[in-house]
C-alpha cells in the first residue's frame, strides 16, 4: 500500500499578504478616494441634472407627460440617481431612489400610478440633497419613503 501525499498548489494571494511592505488598507483607501476626487463634481452634476429632468418631466406641473405614460423614462432617471449618489455618503439619496424605483414597480405591475406618492419622493429627494440633515432626520425621511413605497394600490 502506498502512502497518501497531499499536493497544494501555491496561493500567491496568500504570499502578497504575507510579504514584507506594499500598501496598507488605509493608505489604499486614501488613494482610491484622491482617485474618485475628479469625478466627484461630475457626478453631482449628472445627480442635479436627473433630478431636475425628473421634476419637469414628472413634477406635479408636467400634467401632459404624467398622461403621456412614459413610465421607463422616470425609471432610468431614478437609475441614473443610483449611480452616482455614492458621492453622497450618509445622504440617504441612494435609498430614496430605491424606494423611488419600488413605487415605480408598484405602480407599474397594479397599472395604476399614484402621483401624489411620485410627488413625495421628489420632494424627499430634493429635501435630502439640499437640507442639512441630521442622520435620525434622514433615517425618517427614508422610514417613510418605504412606507409610502410599499403601500399597495388598493390600500391607497
Amino acid at each position: 500500500m502506498s502512502a497518501v501525499r497531499k499536493f497544494r498548489a501555491p496561493n500567491r494571494l496568500s504570499k502578497l499578504v504575507r510579504a514584507e511592505g506594499g500598501r496598507l488598507a488605509q493608505e489604499a483607501l486614501a488613494a482610491a478616494d484622491a482617485a474618485l476626487e475628479p469625478l466627484r463634481a461630475e457626478s453631482l452634476e449628472a445627480l442635479d441634472a436627473a433630478m431636475a429632468e425628473i421634476e419637469s418631466l414628472f413634477g406635479k406641473s408636467a400634467a401632459a407627460t404624467r398622461a403621456s405614460g412614459a413610465y421607463r423614462d422616470l425609471y432610468g432617471l431614478v437609475l441614473r440617481i443610483i449611480d452616482v449618489s455614492g458621492f453622497l455618503p450618509g445622504s440617504c439619496v441612494d435609498q430614496a431612489a430605491i424606494s423611488f424605483c419600488t413605487l415605480i414597480d408598484n405602480c407599474a405591475e397594479s397599472d395604476a400610478w399614484r402621483w401624489d406618492a411620485v410627488d413625495v419622493h421628489i420632494n424627499a429627494l430634493r429635501l435630502l440633497r439640499t437640507v442639512d440633515l441630521n442622520p435620525q432626520q434622514r433615517r425618517a425621511v427614508i422610514d417613510g419613503l418605504n412606507k409610502v413605497s410599499q403601500l399597495r394600490i388598493d390600500e391607497a
